[in-house]
């Protein structure tokens, strides 16, 4: 972080001088420059990780696989018992399930988090699923805007997506993506997000990120998935 914000400090005059190319012309800024600065980050943060992380990412994956490994294993047997399961099992309101079960949305954790190596790009991949869930929920009410077939019942949508909606959502399509081991990728990200962004929309859905798997890992009533998984907790 120190090294990210004195390159930043150090050669924010350069960046100034690149951005007023004419190849910068389309950008489009508002008044404090907050985008231009936003990008200034994003790019000594993506190079930073380059230069730094990724020569040191075994040693640092093995610590974290070791010190996560009990609670990864658990992890992995309770999606893997969860996988199969329809929506209303995770409580996701009838009128904001999903006729392509978020497909979209799972498929952008899949790639982006579960096997992109940067965590700058893996925490944008992280926010990109959290906002494809709400532009997905608006364009499929768009479309079929007088109902929804699940559950062998219609109902109108009408509700807007809420908070409290969002967060079921999230979870299913965590356990659709089947991340590895969320538990050490979790401590990971939350260690190496940038600073300035954990009080802004990065941090928010990385906590929803940490919400969702805290709630698989600890919360979420299994009382009726398979005779493996529960074998396996009485045995851990």
């Amino acid at each position: 972080d120190q090294l990210q914000e004195l390159i930043i400090d150090g050669c924010h005059e350069d960046f100034m001088s690149i951005s007023q190319r004419r190849d910068f012309a389309n950008l489009v800024d508002d008044v404090d420059n907050s985008i231009r600065d936003e990008l200034f980050r994003e790019a000594v943060r993506e190079q930073v990780e380059l230069e730094v992380y990724v020569p040191l990412r075994s040693t640092i994956s093995k610590y974290l696989v070791y010190a996560w490994f009990n609670e990864d294993m658990e992890m992995k047997h309770k999606m893997k018992a969860l996988e199969n399961k329809p929506q209303s099992f995770f409580r996701i309101p009838k009128e904001h399930r999903s006729r392509s079960d978020w497909s979209s949305v799972s498929k952008i954790l899949k790639e982006g988090v579960g096997r992109s190596t940067l965590p700058c790009v893996k925490l944008r991949a992280i926010v990109d699923a959290a906002k494809e869930i709400t532009h997905l929920d608006a364009e499929e009410r768009s479309v079929f805007p007088e109902a929804t077939f699940f559950d062998g019942k219609v109902v109108t949508k009408t509700k807007t997506l809420g908070a409290d909606d969002f967060l079921p959502i999230f979870i299913f399509c965590f356990v659709q993506a089947k991340i590895e081991r969320p538990q050490a990728l979790c401590a990971l990200l939350q260690t190496m997000c940038d600073p300035a962004k954990m009080n802004g929309e990065t941090g928010y859905y990385l906590s929803s990120f940490h919400a969702a798997m805290t709630h698989i890992h600890e919360d979420l009533d299994l009382s009726e998935v398979n005779d493996e998984l529960a074998i396996f907790l009485e045995s851990s």
